[in-house]
């Protein structure tokens, strides 16, 4: 092969690599976008979340052998309760006090980093800093197209779940009168609640429902993701730069964002070392807050 055939082959596995990748990221940061579009809060927690997504199915794995894929019918509903409860009983309270005095909910941006910092902190305490992953039988084969490029099976799962999950997400903001009730919350919270809807306990569900949809993501990373209680700081990081680029508070933007950090990252480490292609995420990050700060597909708040 001639250099030029060797750096297009590179180029193109890089590409699908970063698309695939990509998708996981914007999943990811669905339910950061979800919550934020509903309550204008972001939850500084979004990366301990996920880090206890990825413990749940490894340890159901490690314990009793449960495959990571089936584990989401644990870990789900798991996230979902440990976001509902989280809402309900610390970030509630807070949120109708500032509310009550006609100012922004800064202190509860304050209030879910700690919550994060908790979390992250007593999982170290009681599982160590070091890095633990799964293996599993078909983890280490891959789909070839032609001679040229190879897609993970565990990574093609997770890339195929990704799109599932942003789609039934979007049916279910669409179709269901719970799902009505959250968008209509988004949009106006006032004539919503003069409409008969629970504010407080839509902002509850939706809570809930961002971390449920982490949990779902952790149990689709962990087979080709190693998890230790450090990994949420770097996480919430990623999830952050991705939901700017997409723009904050919109769903699609989340995938954009997430496939835009992808692709970057994966096509900019094919000619420089994987820690230093997270400085051209960093550099478009910065260029789209410059000219667009509200993101690709932002909406203004």
């Amino acid at each position: 092969m001639s250099p030029f055939e060797i750096l297009l082959e590179n180029f193109l596995q890089a590409l699908t690599a970063g698309v695939l990748v990509g998708t996981i990221y914007g999943v990811m940061c669905v339910g950061l976008g979800l919550i934020f579009g509903v309550m204008r809060v972001i939850n500084f927690a979004h990366g301990s979340f996920l880090m206890i997504g990825l413990f749940i199915p490894y340890w159901l794995w490690l314990l009793f052998r449960i495959d990571p894929y089936l584990s989401m019918l644990v870990t789900a509903p798991a996230l979902f309760g440990l976001g509902y409860l989280i809402q309900a009983t610390l970030i509630a309270p807070l949120y109708r006090r500032e509310r009550a005095m006609v100012l922004e909910p800064l202190s509860v941006l304050m209030l879910t980093a700690g919550v994060g910092l908790i979390i992250d902190n007593l999982t170290f305490m009681a599982f160590g800093p070091d890095f633990r992953g799964i293996t599993l039988d078909f983890a280490s084969k891959a789909l070839w197209i032609g001679d040229i490029l190879n897609i993970n099976y565990t990574r093609l799962i997770a890339f195929l779940s990704s799109i599932a999950i942003t789609v039934a997400l979007s049916l279910f903001l669409g179709r269901t009168d719970l799902g009505r009730a959250i968008r209509s919350t988004a949009q106006n919270r006032d004539a919503a609640s003069l409409c008969g809807i629970n504010v407080m306990r839509i902002y509850n569900v939706t809570f809930g429902l961002g971390c449920a949809v982490l949990g779902v993501v952790g149990c689709l990373m962990i087979p080709f993701y190693l998890v230790s209680p450090s990994i949420g700081l770097a996480f919430g990081v990623r999830s952050f730069i991705t939901v700017v680029l997409g723009g904050i508070g919109s769903i699609p933007g989340c995938i954009l964002g997430g496939l835009i950090l992808g692709v970057v990252e994966s096509v900019a480490a094919q000619f420089v070392t994987a820690t230093s292609a997270s400085i051209f995420s960093f550099v478009i990050f910065i260029l789209v807050l410059f000219f667009r700060p509200t993101g690709l597909m932002g909406m203004k708040v």
